[in-house]
């Protein structure tokens, strides 16, 4: 009630005033309000420019780092990275790359403390870890190299994780066997070739770890898998025909070899690695020659166990001269020698499959015994002493 006094009390022109006072207020207050707007926005385009600004400078020196690192410069990437560091202090990446460089400039102590305080803060990480695992085979300290390699398998990746924990398995298998470890890489190895998706590239890479851990067997297996891609690839047959060899399946062997020197890769091998292979397809050639296997008729192979009888009298012949004293492990074989007829014909082989046998036997232990007691043999006698090693398994496909 006071109010509409108040307001009749007034004249029109202090009504007509009040008025314009009000306006003019209201157009300052959002004249302000516009200008705070026009601030912030500014404000924020400002800060987004500089953190645009800083990122960039960032990756600029990250660049610059990986660059100095891939060029065998560390010291300088290390500064690099550093800088980089200083634009993007919470760039987890940026802190590893820093502690690499550090590993690269062989600051070996640096890096592994500077590995240890990013672990503190990320303790699954298995990047942080393997690098903590080569640190730890530098320094060797191979208790601590296994346990930051398994921590390395254990642990999360970025990206594909399942190729990144194969990659560390065949790390550490390549590891262990230089340690000499090999039933632990042998494990290692298994386990990767359980898990490796159906590729030639790995395939044959885990074959080539497993003959490096005297596992020609698991090897063998894995190359034949790689030999059923097309195209065929040379590695793979060259792998087929090494650990056929070793396994004295010559048989097997000779089929890869053949396959291998007609490859059209092959040529373009160096030379001593033609050659090596040449000369196993001759020795399993030759081999094949001398061995007296079942698919022959029964005069054919008599005649193979006579020709190897000759051969290894003669090697024990020689090697018996060589000793003023006979040494009982060859006393027993001449003995064993003197205890057949003094002259064999083809016929009485054919006739008796068992002395046949004794034959053999006694020609691989020949073998055996002279490479003892006279040294490594030559020739036929190295090819007969390879046989003696697994005389059954020769002609296995």
């Amino acid at each position: 009630m006071a109010v509409l006094q108040l307001r009749s009390a007034l004249t029109p022109e202090e009504r007509q005033l009040r008025q314009k006072l009000i306006l003019r207020d209201s157009l300052a207050l959002l004249s302000l309000f516009a200008i705070v707007i026009v601030l912030f926005f500014v404000t924020l385009a400002l800060f987004h420019s500089f953190s645009v600004h800083r990122q960039e400078l960032a990756q600029r020196w990250l660049k610059r780092g990986e660059n100095a690192l891939h060029a065998g410069h560390p010291l300088a990437a290390i500064d690099a990275l550093r800088s980089a560091l200083a634009y993007a202090p919470d760039d987890e990446n940026l802190e590893i790359d820093l502690a690499e460089a550090l590993a690269a400039a062989g600051r070996t102590d640096e890096a592994v403390a500077y590995f240890n305080t990013l672990l503190d803060t990320r303790p699954g990480n298995g990047k942080i870890n393997l690098q903590l695992a080569r640190l730890a085979t530098k320094k060797g300290d191979e208790a601590e190299a296994l346990d930051h390699y398994q921590a390395a398998l254990d642990g999360t990746w970025e990206g594909d994780g399942y190729i990144r924990r194969r990659e560390v398995r065949l790390e550490l298998a390549q590891y262990l066997i230089d340690r000499k470890h090999y039933d632990r890489a042998r494990n290692q190895l298994l386990i990767a070739a359980g898990n490796a998706p159906d590729d030639v590239s790995v395939e044959t890479q885990v074959a080539a770890l497993l003959e490096s851990a005297q596992d020609p067997a698991n090897a063998l297996r894995l190359y034949k898998k790689a030999l059923q891609h097309r195209p065929v690839r040379l590695t793979a047959l060259l792998g087929a025909s090494r650990t056929a060899y070793a396994l004295n399946r010559f048989l097997q062997a000779k089929e890869y070899l053949e396959r291998a020197l007609n490859h059209a890769d092959f040529e373009k091998e160096p030379a001593e690695v033609q050659a090596l292979f040449r000369n196993m397809l001759s020795d399993a050639d030759h081999i094949l020659l001398l061995y007296p296997g079942p698919e022959l008729n029964v005069r054919a192979r008599a005649e193979r166990i006579l020709g190897n009888k000759k051969i290894a009298q003669e090697r024990l012949a020689a090697c018996l001269t060589t000793k003023s004293a006979v040494p009982p492990a060859l006393q027993t074989v001449a003995d064993r020698w003197q205890q057949l007829p003094m002259r064999l014909r083809v016929l009485q082989l054919e006739q008796d499959p068992e002395l046949e046998q004794t034959i053999m036997q006694l020609v691989y232990q020949t073998e055996q015994v002279t490479s003892q007691q006279c040294g490594p043999p030559a020739g036929d006698n190295a090819l007969l002493f390879k046989i003696a090693q697994a005389p059954q398994v020769v002609e296995q496909q």
